[in-house]
């Protein structure tokens, strides 16, 4: 009798040892699973990501050198015109006092620019 009560407590146990053991396969390969599609998932979205910031890099590095060009236009503009202005003062006769030099043009034109920058900008935000 105790032979058939030890049998089938081995029977028994061998049967929930099998169950645990493929349970337990059956789960991590299920886990495995959808933590490999969970990290496909999270590296697309990353992928997807870097690309939108690259564009934003190229389009900000692109804004910033045609405003450096068209910064360099108006200072260049700006030097010429201010030369053109000295070279055109006609000279000072001998003892008098150096001739005005007509920068009236050159006033109104930086004045323009700083208001077309200003209008732009937008209006100034309240704190």
């Amino acid at each position: 009798m105790l032979m058939i009560v030890l049998a089938i407590a081995a029977i028994v146990w061998g049967a929930i040892a099998l169950a645990y053991r493929s349970g337990s396969a059956a789960g991590g390969a299920k886990v495995t699973t959808k933590v490999g599609a969970q990290q496909a998932e999270h590296v697309a979205q990353a992928r997807t990501d870097e690309r939108k910031a690259t564009a934003v890099t190229i389009a900000i590095a692109d804004r910033t050198a045609r405003a450096d060009a068209l910064s360099e236009t108006l200072l260049r503009t700006t030097i010429q015109d201010l030369r053109d202005a000295l070279d055109s003062t006609p000279p000072a006769a001998a003892g008098a006092a150096p001739p005005v030099v007509p920068v009236d043009r050159l006033h109104d034109d930086l004045n323009a620019a700083i208001a077309r920058t200003n209008g732009q900008a937008g209006a100034p935000s309240a704190p």
